[in-house]
């Protein structure tokens, strides 16, 4: 038995070495493609998450956050009645169906079910900037715990009304499923009216935005949701996807009906358009209207904008073919100093650090209301 058992194991300490070498031969590449955060996330969605769109009867699903706020108990902030706010949610269902979607409300009951529905809301109203944080605040960032009880996909502010469809189809979600934001503003950033993930990914960004917005206190005079959301962007770019595929509604309310030219400088190539509250005060409309009247304009809009566009489809930015890269030559000159000297290569050369390249301050950026 002795003589059997020492061959034997010696092939298990040696079989139990080899394991610990590839173990570790592993870890090492593992760690190495780990290191870059991005690459990591587009292994894990490709892998585990599923990036279908919601569906409903073979349609795809949109989704808006509502939860009515009883001016009764606390201010509510938005501008809106309580008719305009049911005129404005039964005026998007309409406008979304019409378009061949199924619309689907989510409110504060289904941010509940969320484990940590209870943590955010307590934390959220403790938190401290110049101005105490108001309910129709913690709100916007309680609508993304909704969305990730969902099952994902596509959702909008209720004054976002659909323009383009999405090439191809809405029901794989653009660039991977990970979050993304369509409605693009200066300084790279966007406003969330408008957005796209899987309910994992809408799980994700609803824990950043609270972490983010966590260290600005003390330090700001209010902070909101889209501003934790610029500065995630900012801090990193990678955090989430933005598509210029929103159109304000300041820039189509131009008091003329739209010409074939309009058509394609203004609303080409976009999903939805914007009826913020800032369409109202910097668009033009007709005498007396005011924001309560929102559903009304957007539908008009609609109206004319179906009988005078043609459909020109949203192509996610990923999805597009490069620009080509056109080489011309050209005869050398008495003035060519191309032999003079080599020059350096572009990543030798200093560039200012971004913090030294001035921004205007966030509370310059008009915050469209998300209406409560």
């Amino acid at each position: 038995h002795n003589m059997n058992y020492r061959p034997m194991a010696g092939k298990r300490e040696k079989r139990r070495v080899n394991a610990a070498l590839l173990a570790v031969a592993l870890l090492c590449i593992f760690s190495n493609f780990v290191a870059d955060r991005h690459n990591f996330r587009n292994l894990l969605w490709k892998i585990e998450i599923e990036r279908h769109a919601a569906m409903e009867d073979g349609k795809p699903v949109m989704h808006t956050f509502f939860h009515r706020i009883d001016p009764e108990v606390t201010t509510k902030n938005t501008g809106m009645s309580d008719e305009a706010d049911n005129a404005m949610l039964a005026a998007w269902r309409q406008a979304w169906e019409d378009a061949g979607w199924v619309t689907r409300v989510l409110t504060l009951d289904d941010a509940a079910k969320h484990v940590n529905f209870h943590y955010f809301n307590s934390t959220l109203r403790e938190f401290q900037y110049g101005r105490k944080f108001r309910e129709y605040d913690v709100l916007c960032f309680l609508r993304w715990l909704a969305l990730a009880m969902s099952d994902g996909g596509w959702a909008c502010d209720y004054d976002v009304f659909p323009l383009n469809p999405v090439n191809g189809g809405a029901k794989v979600l653009p660039n991977d499923g990970m979050f993304t934001a369509y409605e693009k503003i200066p300084r790279g950033a966007a406003v969330p009216s408008f957005v796209s993930a899987t309910k994992e990914e809408y799980n994700r960004i609803s824990h950043e935005l609270v972490k983010n917005a966590a260290t600005h206190q003390g330090k700001e005079e209010f902070w909101t949701d889209f501003f934790s959301l610029i500065d995630l962007h900012i801090i990193d770019p990678d955090s989430y996807f933005i598509e210029d595929a929103v159109i304000p509604g300041k820039y189509v309310l131009t008091g003329q009906h739209f010409t074939l030219e309009d058509c394609e400088r203004l609303t080409s190539g976009k999903m939805g358009v914007h009826f913020a509250h800032d369409a109202i005060s910097n668009g033009v409309t007709r005498e007396g209207e005011t924001v309560h009247d929102r559903a009304k304009i957007g539908l008009n809009f609609l109206q004319m904008w179906k009988e005078r566009c043609n459909d020109e489809p949203f192509t996610p930015a990923a999805l597009l073919p490069p620009e080509p890269v056109i080489v011309t030559a050209s005869e050398p000159s008495d003035t060519d100093t191309s032999e003079a000297g080599e020059q350096p290569p572009l990543e030798d050369v200093e560039q200012p650090p971004l913090e030294d390249i001035e921004q205007p301050p966030l509370e310059d950026i008009e915050q469209p209301p998300l209406e409560d």
